[in-house]
């Protein structure tokens, strides 16, 4: 486990949280919180129940993920289903175990910040006049969490696929 993906981990985090407290002062007491595709407000949520349940959202998902990698490498290496048998062997479990913890980090600190950038596009459609989302920016931020999921497995398997 590298010492920079956690310090990653921890300041997007942080970068996070206060992006977000900062954001539920700027809010009105009710807000739109849901939209349709076409970005109009189909859902109003009180802004404190909105700020805690995206901080909870966007701790919450990598904390259970990073948790769960991490807990992998308590179980028998039996269930460690890579390519290669080899990943099983004593000598090479924990240092896959390693691997997938610090992939999984470094997707940990970008889902923040993706989560970050998302939450604060919510916090901008509810500063207009009527609430709107801007769909187009919201369809670009999706492509950001495809691209970054699409190269976490790719990692992933790039460096499976090949022999310890």
């Amino acid at each position: 486990m590298k010492p920079a993906a956690i310090f990653a981990v921890a300041a997007c985090a942080l970068f996070f949280v206060v992006v977000s407290l900062h954001d539920h002062h700027q809010l009105p007491d009710r807000i739109a919180s849901h939209f349709d595709v076409t970005g109009t407000v189909n859902g109003w949520m009180d802004k404190t129940a909105f700020t805690t349940s995206m901080l909870s959202v966007g701790l919450g998902i990598p904390a259970i993920f990073v948790s769960i990698i991490y807990l992998m490498r308590f179980l028998p290496t039996r269930y460690l289903n890579l390519p290669s048998d080899r990943w099983r062997e004593p000598a090479y479990f924990r240092k896959a175990c390693d691997y997938v913890l610090t992939i999984t980090l470094w997707y940990a600190a970008a889902f923040l910040l993706w989560q970050t950038a998302f939450t604060h596009q919510i916090v901008a459609a509810n500063l207009a006049t009527p609430p709107r989302l801007d769909n187009q920016y919201a369809f670009l931020l999706t492509i950001p969490i495809l691209v970054l999921t699409l190269g976490w497995l790719v990692a992933f398997m790039v460096r499976f696929l090949r022999t310890c």
